[in-house]
This record gives structure tokens, C-alpha cells and sequence, in this order.
């Protein structure tokens, strides 16, 4: 059997008895949570593999990516900061053998920071319907983790505080907060009038305060 190579974009290429692409790259420790819960491909013998090719609009930000440069080992030596975790993603044989043999440097940082937004779109989704209910930021990010497989390890609180605060000002805040509760008080009027508690004209005069 031929012996198919492994291509890294951290590392010098080497040789496995695979039948199988990989380009390795590192993102922050909750994209790599997000891509493992979401495109996770389950090998015994390869950490946080994922096949991504499902994804329209991340294959098209990273296909292209992987056509433009061969391997400069240069990049080993590049400061990858918080984004602390390698994910291999696999990609097709034949478009890969053809187009590139890895990521530079600034297009593998520009594809982590894709998936960092994507992310906290997914954070401040969650986070705004939660507040909603609960008014409490903290409650919130708890269940966050919960929910998404996160803990403040792989997402710090901090970190998700600041995103809190940057993109929702308190003005929004109060207003996701009161939305829900104006929601609440019509059904609780609409169920006092149906009980024949107080009347219709009651109901208009209570909903108008």
C-alpha cells in the first residue's frame, strides 16, 4: 500500500499508512471544542480529527487558503498565542494533491479567526435568549458551558464577559431583559380575564397601564 502524507500546518510533513489528507491548524481552545462537537471524525490514532467538508461556507474560506503556498517551516516558529490547540482537518485528495501542501502562516491565523467569530456569534445567540428568562449575565454563561461542552478552562468567564459587554450595551441589555417580562404580564392578564378575574375592559385598561 502506498504510503499517503499527512501535511501540517504546524508541522514538517510525514509519512502514515492512511488514505487520508490532513492539513493540522491551531485555533483557541473553544473552536476546537466547537469543530470536534460539530465535525468530530472519531480515529484512535489522531487527536481532534474533523472533516469539515460538510460546511459550504467553511470550506470556502479555507479551501482556497490551502492552494496558495507549499510548506515553509518558517511558520514553526510563529507565535501562536491563545490559540493553544492543533485540530487536523481533513481534506479532499484530489483537490489537495493538486493545489498546496499547507497554510501560511497569516491564512491559517485568518481562518482561526473565522471560526473565533463564528463562535461568538454562537456565545451571544445563547447568551441574549438566556437573559431573556433568567436577567442574569452569570446564569447565563453557566449554562453556556453547560450546553456547549465549554468550561472556563476552554472558554474563560472573563473572556466571555468582555464579548458580553463589548457587543450588548446596557441599553440592550434592559431591553432583552424587560421583553420577556412584558410577555409574561400579557399572558397573566389574558389568563385573569379568561377566569372572568377582571374584565375585557380591564385587560385594556391593565395592558395600557
Amino acid at each position: 500500500m502506498s504510503k499517503i502524507l499527512y501535511i501540517f500546518a504546524a508541522e514538517k510533513p510525514s509519512s502514515v499508512k492512511k488514505k487520508r489528507y490532513i492539513v493540522y491548524v491551531q485555533v483557541a481552545p473553544y473552536v476546537a471544542r466547537y469543530l470536534i462537537d460539530n465535525f468530530g471524525v472519531r480515529d484512535p490514532e489522531i487527536r481532534n480529527l474533523v472533516d469539515i467538508r460538510g460546511d459550504q461556507a467553511m470550506m470556502a474560506f479555507f479551501t482556497p487558503r490551502i492552494r496558495q503556498r507549499r510548506y515553509d517551516k518558517r511558520i514553526e516558529a510563529r507565535n501562536v498565542g491563545f490559540r493553544t490547540e492543533k485540530v487536523g482537518i481533513v481534506v479532499s485528495p484530489s483537490s489537495y494533491s493538486r493545489h498546496g501542501w499547507a497554510l501560511s502562516a497569516t491564512d491559517e491565523a485568518a481562518f482561526a479567526r473565522m471560526l473565533e467569530l463564528r463562535c461568538q456569534g454562537m456565545l451571544l445567540t445563547y447568551l441574549q435568549a438566556h437573559y431573556m428568562v433568567s436577567g442574569c449575565v452569570a446564569d447565563a454563561i453557566q449554562s453556556f458551558y453547560k450546553i456547549f461542552h465549554m468550561n472556563d478552562e476552554i472558554w474563560p468567564y472573563d473572556s466571555i464577559r468582555k464579548i458580553w459587554n463589548r457587543n450588548v450595551e446596557n441599553e440592550t441589555k434592559q431591553t432583552l431583559k424587560s421583553e420577556i417580562f412584558v410577555k409574561i404580564q400579557h399572558q397573566i392578564l389574558v389568563q385573569l380575564s379568561t377566569f372572568g378575574t377582571i374584565s375585557n375592559k380591564g385587560l385594556q385598561v391593565y395592558e395600557n397601564h
